[in-house]
């Protein structure tokens, strides 16, 4: 972890005399915009962006660096199974650049093992039109009713490691008691668990996988299937919370859960620098940019800040119509916990057939 107090001028000159270059290795289309943004605040330093998939990047940043080619400087990445902390902050393949004036603007909780840029969630949405007076499901156990057989959509959670890692935030630290206690709430007597299963969170699991959601490849056709307005009966589904900005140009009904207990773990978007890059003072300015800097300039910000995305400032606000993040029932998300846990939770998954 470095933590340093120079100020945006003292890095800007020290990268210009560095080169004036730095290259960002991100996994949002949007980090193009970014780079136009940096280079029109800092008109000396060329900002280099690469847009690639997180299974690539990873690839493609463990080879330079056994390579001793270190081509990226600054990686925008989200942390969903602990393994980046794990495996390259510990082995100081990457270093959290944390400075002190912006984090004074983020709760303490998101910053123990990454520097944070935005947070999505794993959200289940329903159809408006089909449910004009809300959702039919407030409590997570009512996806295990009979009448929701079959018209659960989500991901395969042994296909996609983001999904591996919301299922495990289910039984893993305050989760499973959490989720007694929403059962309780909503029927009244304790939670019965069933052999093989070590707490309510793996009960859950269970139970929804015995309702047979229907799997599908991405959070776009999830969020088609549910949202697409003229359905007599159409599913529920979980989904990226970012799909939420394209209801309007899809004509979609969608609207998001905000499930009790806890929709899950949420999917944080962190910036790292990369370690022994060649561009250091660049790679800090360019993070402190994207985070919105000392000021809370959103120059850079302004792209990560959409709906269905939540800024993790407490000085910017969040997109228009946007319930705040503060309201939300959200997980808490440990790195050891889920990185200690996914394989398990994922045999556990397997085994259920």
């Amino acid at each position: 972890i470095t933590a340093t107090d120079e100020t945006d001028e003292e890095l800007y000159e020290q990268a210009i005399a560095e080169g004036g270059e730095v290259t960002l290795y991100s996994i949002s289309s949007r980090c193009t915009k970014v780079a136009e943004a940096f280079m029109d605040k800092y008109p000396e330093i060329t900002c280099t962006p690469f847009d690639i998939s997180t299974n690539d990047l990873l690839d493609k940043v463990t080879r330079e660096h056994e390579a001793g080619q270190y081509v990226a400087d600054v990686v925008h990445i989200k942390d969903e199974d602990g393994s980046l902390y794990n495996e390259y902050v510990q082995n100081k393949i990457f270093y959290i650049y944390q400075p002190a004036d912006i984090l004074a603007h983020i709760d303490p909780s998101l910053t123990e093992t990454q520097t944070p840029l935005y947070i999505e969630l794993t959200q289940l949405f329903y159809n408006t039109e089909a449910y004009p007076d809300g959702s039919p499901i407030t409590n997570i156990w009512q996806l295990t009713e009979p009448q929701w057989k079959g018209k659960i959509m989500m991901q395969n959670p042994l296909d996609n490691l983001s999904w591996g890692s919301w299922i495990t935030g289910f039984c893993v630290g305050e989760e499973p008691n959490r989720l007694a206690e929403a059962y309780k709430t909503l029927y009244g007597e304790e939670l019965k668990l069933s052999d093989g299963c070590e707490n309510a969170g793996y009960e859950f699991l269970k139970r929804l996988h015995a309702n047979e959601p229907i799997f599908t490849a991405s959070s776009d056709a999830i969020a088609e299937a549910v949202g697409t307005p003229g359905q007599q009966d159409p599913p529920v589904g979980f989904c990226a919370s970012s799909k939420l900005r394209k209801n309007e140009d899809n004509n979609w009904c969608l609207a998001p859960v905000n499930l009790e207990p806890t929709t899950g773990i949420p999917a944080i978007n962190t910036l790292y620098v990369v370690g022994e890059c060649e561009h250091p003072n660049a790679a800090k300015l360019l993070i402190r940019f994207m985070m919105g800097g000392a000021d809370g300039d959103v120059s850079g910000y302004k792209y990560f800040n959409t709906l269905g995305g939540w800024p993790v400032r407490d000085d910017i606000e969040p997109a228009e119509g946007s319930t705040p993040y503060s309201e939300l029932h959200v997980s808490d998300f440990n790195v050891t916990d889920i990185y200690e846990n996914i394989n398990p939770v994922r045999d556990f998954w397997t085994l259920l057939g």
